[in-house]
């Protein structure tokens, strides 16, 4: 049999290239064609793959058509006996298309799969096999009533959490990353229904190819990897919204006599969830700030009372209540929120020193900008600055202590497995992971970051025994990265999927705090003018800060030209000092812009020399 296969791409370069690469180790043998339709990407995604792989079959689409219309795009392009929809975010192993053809010809009357998927940590998802989602299937999955009995076959239904996630069976819902359909099929039904922009067309096509007579059956017996998953959606309005109005058409396709209660019900069920999400989410990002920032009063008021009685008010006095009330708190929550925008509370011990430095020249901006009676002590600013800093460090090192645990490095330590090329160390033998392979496999494993477990797929590591790998030691703490010579991949959980193929110049959120840092920059030089004038590099920087804060100019640039990169304003310096080798240059900024972080502009600007 034929198989075509049918991808979609939007903006995912770097996890489409290691797809095709497990498309091509896996289609060995066998009769495959592989068709992508780009759905209008900006990350040169045509340019990389077409050259990586030539037996790709690439539609490119000038708009985004969205998943249903761009795979009926791609379908129309197939030749194959069977379809395989596909994500581009998936890996396969090596034995997964042959397992899955020789089960549609032992089972004739199985019209569709799907197929046993697994995160970028080795667990199980259980939207690899779902029900039919009528009303009180899908209002007991939204409520959580499934979390809550996993197992039941009444409330944990839309899951089918009562059938073993490692044995095959017949299912009603395949999730469309990885959908395997006979061909004729799919001719007679159309394909996806068009109606669907995002979400909900692989429910219905399931349930269609049901209707039609034909049995969807679960393969277990060869899981794939699908790094982003489902629950990478669920805290945000815009998939609340979209999934609902995904659910509507459903139900007034299928349901129509039932559609307003099944709507009602499902609006009701989804943002519950999704309210629910939301908190989580805020309460994970605002609860660490709000101790902060108890902290940080608490030491900025008790530092106050020393200068009142050790330096302002020796001979008795205290500052206005109004400082206390309205100034000190001012204070704290400019600077955590400064701090707090630029990233700082995460990542190296740098990033919170910048951070910091940042949110610091913040106040004493502001401090220059207000009135003359509200400027009660510049002293208290710098003071109350190093004690928002310690506050925030001392949070800092607490996460560290409490993330190192649920990892389990406190416990276990770290799971080094040899760098490649190199013997494994004696203390860590195969037997100790359960693993079913020896040496030769392990030298194409290391760690380059604590609890990182690289992983190099080649002539002595197949993608099979990466996922097997990710299975055995699923549960260890351990991070996994499948690595390349140009990017490495992996998602450390379903909530936080890779950002690798996106370049961080090219997120609009990055966009934005790259220029207000760049313009805080130009403001404090001016404000400190009187003192950076009496230094030429002062002079330099003073020269610049309007051009900068217009925004014609920014503080930093590319070393080289920039090509095929998102282009920047002028700099004043550049990221790093030109080689004078294209290429190279071309490199770094490549580096630069998919690593970008305010502590990258600010060391340059302090170090490098101004760009002839």
């Amino acid at each position: 049999m034929r198989l075509s296969v049918l991808i979609v791409n939007y903006n995912v370069k770097a996890f489409l290239d290691q797809c095709l690469r497990s498309v091509r180790s896996a289609s060995r043998g066998l009769d495959v064609e592989v068709v992508v339709v780009d759905n209008a990407s900006t990350d040169g995604s045509e340019a990389w793959i077409t050259a990586k792989f030539p037996e790709v079959r690439w539609i490119a689409s000038p708009t985004n058509l969205g998943f249903g219309r761009a795979n009926n795009l791609a379908l129309r392009e197939a030749t194959g006996d069977i379809v395989l929809y596909l994500n581009p975010d998936t890996v396969l192993p090596e034995d997964n298309l042959r397992t899955a053809l020789a089960y549609l010809e032992a089972h004739p009357e199985v019209g569709s799969l799907g197929c046993r998927m697994l995160d970028g940590t080795g667990a199980y998802l259980p939207e690899s096999k779902r029900a039919l989602p009528t009303p009180t299937v899908a209002l007991y999955r939204l409520l959580g009533m499934s979390t809550l009995a996993p197992r039941s076959p009444r409330f944990a239904r839309y899951y089918l959490g009562h059938l073993p996630e490692d044995q095959n069976a017949e299912v009603d819902v395949h999730c469309g990353a990885w959908m395997m359909v006979r061909k004729p099929i799919l001719d007679q039904l159309g394909g996806f229904d068009e109606a669907f922009f995002m979400y909900g067309e692989d429910i219905d096509l399931s349930y269609r190819i049901q209707q039609a007579g034909w049995q969807n059956h679960y393969l277990a017996t060869s899981p794939i990897i699908h790094y982003k998953g489902e629950s990478t959606k669920h805290a945000t309005w815009k998939y609340v919204k979209t999934f609902h109005e995904a659910m509507d058409i459903f139900a007034r396709k299928h349901f129509a006599g039932q559609a307003a209660s099944f709507s009602a019900l499902i609006r009701l069920g989804i943002y519950a969830k999704a309210s629910a999400s939301m908190l989580q989410r805020w309460a994970v990002l605002l609860l660490p700030l709000l101790i902060e920032l108890a902290l940080g009063l608490f030491l900025a008021e008790s530092i106050t009372s020393y200068w009142e009685r050790s330096h302002r008010y020796v001979e008795g006095g205290a500052y206005p209540d109004a400082y206390r009330q309205v100034v000190l708190p001012a204070y704290a929550v400019v600077w955590f929120a400064v701090y707090y925008v630029l990233g700082s509370a995460r990542g190296p011990l740098r990033r919170w020193f910048t951070g910091g430095v940042l949110a610091t020249l913040s106040l004493l901006v502001g401090y220059a900008l207000l009135p003359v009676e509200w400027r009660f002590s510049r002293a208290l600013v710098l003071l109350s600055s190093l004690l928002f800093a310690a506050a925030s460090l001392c949070s800092r090192a607490v996460r560290m202590v409490l993330e190192l645990n649920e990892r389990g490095l406190l416990r276990q330590g770290t799971a080094n497995l040899g760098r490649p090329g190199t013997p494994v160390p004696p203390e860590k033998q195969p037997h100790d992971y359960d693993l079913p392979w020896g040496g030769q496999t392990l030298a194409a494993l290391s760690t380059f970051q604590p609890a990182v477990l690289a992983m190099h797929p080649g002539p002595s590591l197949s993608y099979g025994e990466c996922i097997q790998l990710m299975q055995a030691l699923h549960g260890q703490g351990i991070r996994f990265r499948t690595v390349y010579p140009e990017w490495s991949l992996g998602s450390d959980d379903r909530r936080t999927a890779s950002d690798a193929q996106i370049s961080e110049i090219d997120k609009p959120s990055v966009r934005r705090v790259r220029r207000a840092t760049h313009a805080l920059l130009a403001l404090a030089f001016l404000a400190l003018a009187p003192f950076l004038a009496w230094s030429p590099k002062g002079r330099f920087l003073l020269s610049h800060a309007m051009p900068v804060l217009r925004g014609s100019r920014a503080w930093v640039g590319y070393a080289g030209d920039g090509h095929g990169l998102r282009p920047l304003p002028p700099g004043v310096v550049p990221h790093v000092p030109p080689s004078g080798v294209a290429d190279w240059d071309r490199a770094a900024d490549q580096r630069y812009a998919n690593r970008w972080h305010v502590d990258l502009d600010v060391y340059a600007l302090l170090r490098r020399r101004p760009m002839p």
